[in-house]
């Protein structure tokens, strides 16, 4: 993943993760990029989570529909 900084009009420090839309602020570039690198972690725990949850209910589905077969 690339991470881009820029300096704002503030004097802030702004770094960028275009390819997850993620950014994040500091008063040094040090700091923005360890602000953004926290976010790209719990970002990417997330999204882990959100990966499991859909499989566990894909998981559950198929064994409802094995067990309790539609009748029509």
């Amino acid at each position: 993943m690339e991470i881009e900084v820029y300096k704002s009009n503030d004097n802030m420090y702004v770094a960028a993760c275009p390819e997850l839309e993620l950014f994040s602020k500091g008063r040094t570039e040090e700091e923005a990029i360890r602000r953004l690198e926290d976010s790209i972690s719990r970002h990417l725990l997330a999204e882990e989570k959100r990966a499991k949850a859909e499989d566990d209910i894909k998981d559950t589905a198929h064994f409802y529909s094995l067990r309790h077969p539609q009748i029509h």
